[in-house]
């Protein structure tokens, strides 16, 4: 085979690195009336299958209702919640992906509910349905993921195709400023963490110093966002962290109150009472054997 004298000009690509986390992935059968607490996810999105039966979801104030073979999209950092109104089967995953321009264009998208006559719909609902059947087999990773990625992508193209271009990287100070605060939770004895912040009005101020801006500059970034403030953020996780610590491990109120920032245990019962409408001990105890939705708070 003769070779062409051509010179074949160097064409350099840049280096890439891509990684994608599934979360609090379950399948789960409840009654009518069930529902779930209001909550957001850190940076990842959520996908919520109704296999049979419906079901109303609120993301961040839209009222969608879902129906058998019909998803949601919940972008990341949107306060929402779910309700069966029947009988539900349902199957939902979570999606960690280090892509905060593709995250930031979900979440501007308004891509919410998949019906069943969206075109959407068939690749994306039989993506979804795979990745069930192929841990069902305990398939490999590399095929889960495959997976994963597909739904990605086809999320990706149906943003593009609604006029949202590729855009440039994303401001990264609001995700700075979600880490900071997302540390104060996680981990109450590092340093410039707070034990009640409703009590100190200085931990934002101490955040935008320790990142070289203004507390003004740092709250419109964050607001502009996320659709909350952080002080808003900063609540919310301290109440999910504690509903997650409570579902999910023996800790006792004491331990739990402590990794949330609570030196005082009954502080701590009268702030989850506000936050619930009940008490520790009777939330843990209704949670027995109950789907779990809530997500961990996960550090870099």
């Amino acid at each position: 085979m003769a070779h062409s004298e051509q010179s074949i000009p160097y064409q350099p690509y840049p280096n890439s690195k891509s990684e994608a986390y599934l979360y609090g992935v379950h399948a789960a059968s409840v009654q009518e009336g069930w529902s779930c607490s209001r909550h957001l996810h850190h940076m990842m999105l959520e996908i919520n299958l109704v296999l049979d039966g419906t079901q109303t979801a609120d993301i961040a104030g839209t009222r969608i209702v879902q129906q058998t073979g019909e998803l949601v999209v919940v972008p990341p950092m949107r306060l929402h919640t779910f309700r069966a109104a029947s009988p539900l089967r349902y199957f939902v995953l979570h999606i960690q992906i280090d892509d905060p321009a593709f995250l930031r264009q979900l979440g501007d998208s308004g891509l919410l509910l998949i019906g069943r006559e969206d075109p959407l719909a068939p690749r994306l609902v039989r993506a979804v349905r795979d990745i069930r059947e192929r841990l069902d087999r305990g398939d490999t990773r590399i095929g889960i993921y495959r997976l994963v990625y597909e739904i990605l992508e086809l999320l990706e193209t149906e943003i593009r195709s609604r006029g949202l271009a590729a855009q440039a990287e994303p401001d990264a100070l609001p995700l700075l400023i979600a880490r900071e605060i997302e540390t104060i939770v996680a981990r109450p004895d590092a340093e410039g963490s707070i034990e009640q912040p409703e009590l100190r009005d200085s931990w934002m101020e101490d955040i935008a110093g320790k990142l070289g801006y203004s507390r003004r500059h740092c709250y419109r970034a964050f607001k502009e966002a996320y659709r909350m403030s952080p002080r808003e953020y900063l609540f919310v996780l301290r109440q999910q962290q504690a509903m997650h610590l409570l579902a999910n491990t023996g800790l006792s109120l004491e331990e739990i109150a402590v990794r949330i920032g609570y030196d005082n245990v009954q502080s701590f019962i009268r702030q989850f009472a506000k936050w619930t409408g009940t008490t520790p001990g009777r939330f843990r105890k209704d949670k027995l054997d109950a789907p779990s939705y809530l997500t961990p708070i996960e550090l870099a």
